[in-house]
């Protein structure tokens, strides 16, 4: 069917399009563009540049058209708009693209949503990045997205439902490695040695003998441990070398726990100053310089784990019976998050105890109470 032009004039004033670098002279040259090529139109077809060029064209009125289109938050929507600024294709031509506009739309939705979740994890916040995941799994459910979504629910601490996801992972991709290793560790931790050993395949990788390793350590075998890890030599995340020195801790040798420990590893000062602890009274000043390193090095950090560190080394200060820095560092603790944890009111009430003040060591008490009912309403949920 013959249409009138909206543009009823030749005019010299082209507008270019960034990702086709294709010229325009008319708002319908412009509409059959984005129409078809509505994938690279995306940063211009609802910018301040096309809105300016459509009034220097002689359209004021589809310019104050556009700048409203951009106020929709769906890009499917945006776009469809502002194809009917004008009488220019007819409902079947844009019941055309919609199937393919939507499935994009929600292929870039999952990305950022997914990204956004990875970067939280990244971080050290799981908690936060779980609603995120959950949203990207409406748009598109794949064993990369299970696989994750899995670790964040083991993070915070729910290793059943971290399983199920795992399991259902393994399924659509049998020969997923990332999936299969992952799969295999959190059987193991929830000590399903059976089912582990059927998933985890017969390799000399430095990946499968840490499985292996991880197996024999969590079923006591500790010299058996050992042996598998000694082989895994690759250790560019510091798991196995810190893996080998909680092996010494528990045959009672902290100090080649203590020599095991790669001194590049970003958690060194941290362990360095458990397994000092870990050795009585007399080796606390060791214990509380390793902490004091390991805040610094934790304020310098992407992932902070701040309240977690303060927490120790208000502990350390209250074995060494200074009840006065054990004070200062859990003030440290609380003030880091309005939130804090249950081992660090704990920590706190332990301190006002020993300080003699039972009204506070009482009052800290039903904090931690307080703690322990909401985290259960929220695991039930």
């Amino acid at each position: 069917m013959m249409q009138l032009c909206a543009s009823q004039q030749m005019n010299d004033i082209p507008f270019i399009f960034q990702n086709t670098k294709i010229r325009v002279f008319s708002i319908e040259e412009a509409l059959y563009h984005v129409y078809h090529y509505w994938r690279e139109s995306a940063e211009d077809f609802c910018s301040t540049t096309i809105s300016t060029w459509v009034t220097d064209i002689g359209h004021p009125d589809l310019s104050k058209k556009i700048a409203t289109i951009k106020e929709e938050v769906s890009f499917s929507k945006r776009l469809l708009a502002f194809l009917n600024i004008i009488e220019y294709f007819d409902e079947s031509d844009l019941a055309n693209i919609k199937p393919d506009l939507l499935a994009w739309e929600n292929r870039v939705e999952w990305e950022r949503l997914k990204d956004r979740a990875d970067g939280l994890v990244s971080r050290g916040q799981p908690a936060k990045a779980l609603p995120l995941y959950q949203q990207a799994l409406s748009y598109k459910e794949n064993a990369t997205l299970l696989n994750n979504i899995a670790i964040t629910y083991i993070q915070i601490g729910n290793h059943t439902q971290g399983i199920k996801l795992l399991a259902r992972a393994h399924i659509l991709e049998p020969d997923n490695k990332n999936v299969r290793m992952h799969y295999a560790e959190a059987l193991i931790l929830a000590n399903d040695y059976k089912l582990a050993s059927q998933i985890l395949p017969v390799s000399d990788e430095p990946d499968t003998l840490f499985l292996y390793g991880l197996m024999a350590y969590q079923q006591g075998d500790y010299p058996t441990a050992y042996e598998w890890l000694k082989k895994a030599n690759d250790d560019p995340t510091f798991r196995i070398s810190r893996k080998i020195s909680e092996i010494f801790m528990k045959m009672n040798q902290p100090d080649k726990a203590l020599t095991s420990l790669n001194t590049s590893d970003p958690t060194y000062h941290e362990r360095m100053s458990e397994i000092y602890a870990s050795c009585g009274h007399a080796k606390m000043p060791e214990a509380i310089d390793h902490i004091k390193k390991a805040i610094i090095q934790d304020q310098n950090s992407v992932s902070q784990k701040g309240q977690a560190l303060w927490t120790k080394l208000a502990k350390y200060y209250r074995l060494d019976f200074d009840w006065t820095r054990a004070a200062e560092a859990i003030e440290n603790a609380l003030s880091v998050s309005s939130a804090p944890s249950a081992s660090t009111i704990l920590e706190h009430a332990r301190i006002k105890k020993g300080q003699g003040r039972m009204r506070d060591y009482r009052a800290s008490l039903g904090d931690m109470l307080r703690h322990v009912k909401d985290a259960y309403r929220q695991g039930v949920q």
